[in-house]
C-alpha cells in the first residue's frame, strides 16, 4: 500500500516526489471516466479544480464537484441538472446548458440516428475549436472513421478538414493534447493491440500535415486509457493500461526535440490506474519574509500534475487526489 506525504496548502513541494492532496469536505466518490479541469481564479484567487461526471459500478453520473484551492475544500456547485451527457457550462451564471443543435457532419457513429455515440473518445481544444479523433465503437473495437472532426463553439458547427500525410490508425483510449497550434495523438487500443506511436498534426500551416514522428528516448510501451496534460512545449503522460496491466509510470514528451523521458521519483508512487484524469495546476507557495521591515516578494508558483480517481485491473476504484511537481 502506498503512503504518500500530504501536501498542505501553500507548502512547497519537492521535486521528484508524489504527494497526496487531502481537501476538507465531501469530495467525489470512487470514479472513472470523469473530467478534471483547472479553472483560474478571479481577483488574485488561487483558482479551482472542476471534476465532472464519471462512473462506478452503480452506473454513470453527472454530478460535479469543485475543489476550491483558496479554502482547500470540496464544494458541490448549485448548478442546474445536466441534460444527458452533452452539455456546456456557462460559468457566469453557473447553469449547465445544452447548446442548440449543432450543424454539420457529426463524428463517427453519431451520424446514424439509431447508433450510440463513440466512447473513450479523446479531444483537445485550441482556441474556440474542439478537435476529436477516433474513439470506441463496440467492445474493444474502435470506429473505422479516420477523419479529424472539429467543433467550432462560436458558430456551433462541425466540419472535417482535409489533412495531408498518414493519419493515426483507428483506436480508442488514446490521448489527444494540444501544444500551441499542434495536435498530438498518442497510444490507444484497437482490439488486442496497444499502440505506442505518437502522431502530430500542424493546424496553422496552409496545408495541414499529419504524420508519425520519429521520436527518440525512453518511449512508453503501448498504452491506453492513460491521461495527459501539457505545460510549455511538453506533453506529460501518466498511468494507463498496458499489456502487462495498469501502470503508474510518468513520461514527458519534449515536442521541440521529439524526445521521450521517463520521469524518476523518490519514495512511494501513486497506485497503478487507468481511466483517471489529470490537469496542470498552478500551486501557490507560501513566501517568507513577511515580518516588520522585511521585503514582501511576489508569491512563488510551481506547476503541479494533479491526478484524480481511476481504477486498476483488479476492480479497485480510486477517489484520491495525487500530485507532483512538473519539471
Amino acid at each position: 500500500m502506498e503512503f504518500l506525504p500530504i501536501l498542505e496548502p501553500e507548502d512547497k513541494p519537492r521535486d521528484s516526489i508524489w504527494y497526496a492532496v487531502v481537501p476538507r469536505g465531501g469530495g467525489p466518490g470512487v470514479s472513472v471516466g470523469h473530467t478534471c479541469t483547472y479553472v483560474s481564479g478571479k481577483d488574485a484567487g488561487k483558482g479551482k479544480i472542476l471534476i465532472v461526471g464519471g462512473a462506478n459500478p452503480n452506473g454513470s453520473f453527472s454530478e460535479s464537484h469543485v475543489l476550491n484551492l483558496d479554502r482547500h475544500e470540496w464544494d458541490v456547485p448549485e448548478w442546474g441538472a445536466c441534460w444527458r451527457e452533452h452539455c456546456t457550462s456557462t460559468a457566469a451564471v453557473g447553469v449547465w446548458r445544452a447548446p442548440p443543435a449543432a450543424c454539420g457532419c457529426l463524428p463517427g457513429p453519431i451520424r446514424a440516428a439509431t447508433a450510440t455515440a463513440t466512447y473513450h473518445t479523446s479531444s483537445a481544444c485550441v482556441g474556440d475549436r474542439l478537435f476529436v479523433f477516433s474513439g470506441g465503437d463496440a467492445g474493444a473495437a474502435p470506429v473505422s472513421d479516420l477523419q479529424l472532426h472539429v467543433f467550432d463553439s462560436v458558430s456551433l458547427t462541425w466540419h472535417q478538414p482535409e489533412t495531408q500525410g498518414r493519419p493515426p490508425s483507428p483506436r480508442h483510449g488514446h490521448m489527444v493534447a494540444a501544444v500551441g497550434s499542434r495536435l498530438y495523438v498518442h497510444g490507444g487500443l484497437a482490439g488486442e493491440k496497444f499502440h505506442s506511436d505518437m502522431h502530430c498534426l500542424a493546424l496553422e500551416h496552409r496545408d495541414d500535415e499529419v504524420g508519425a514522428g520519429s521520436s527518440q528516448g525512453r518511449r512508453p510501451p503501448g498504452v491506453a486509457s492513460h491521461a495527459a496534460a501539457t505545460l510549455g512545449k511538453s506533453v506529460y503522460v501518466f498511468g494507463g493500461l498496458t499489456a502487462d496491466g495498469a501502470t503508474n509510470s510518468t513520461y514527458r514528451f519534449h515536442t521541440d526535440r521529439q524526445r521521450w523521458t521517463l520521469l524518476k521519483f523518490e519514495g512511494d508512487l501513486p497506485a497503478n490506474r487507468l481511466d483517471h484524469s489529470m490537469c496542470v495546476v498552478p500551486w501557490r507557495v507560501r513566501t517568507e519574509g513577511r515580518g516588520v521591515g522585511d521585503q514582501v516578494s511576489e508569491p512563488e508558483t510551481v506547476h503541479l500534475c494533479f491526478v484524480f480517481g481511476g481504477m486498476d485491473t483488479h476492480g479497485v476504484i480510486h477517489s484520491d487526489c495525487v500530485a507532483t511537481v512538473l519539471p
